[in-house]
């Protein structure tokens, strides 16, 4: 009965330890992880630094584009001052010429 019990056991403590070796990663396995790993991070950082050059030129181009939008707005208050100045003296000038033709 011992000898039976005993060749359970070291079945189950064969086989858990085949299982144990199979599972196990080898050096070459690890560095291959790990190189993988790293060549992931640096074009994960590479995409990172062409995103923040693509943020930067967009806010430069936003500024850009909020400078000229107040340039066309200042152009246009001055375009309606001298519409409004052009209007007031062609005013003048036809009454000047109605006053000339009551004569």
């Amino acid at each position: 009965m011992n000898t039976l019990s005993w060749t359970k056991n070291t079945r189950y403590a064969i086989l858990a330890g085949a299982l144990m070796l199979g599972g196990c990663a080898s050096t070459q396995d690890v560095k291959h992880a790990q190189a993988t790993a790293d060549q992931a991070l640096s074009a994960a950082q590479s995409a990172g630094q062409r995103a923040d050059a693509a943020m930067a030129a967009a806010n430069a181009a936003s500024s850009k584009a909020d400078a000229a939008m107040a340039a066309a707005n200042a152009a246009s208050a001055k375009a309606d001052t001298a519409n409004s100045k052009v209007d007031a003296l062609s005013d003048k000038v036809d009454q000047m010429f109605a006053k000339s033709l009551k004569k």
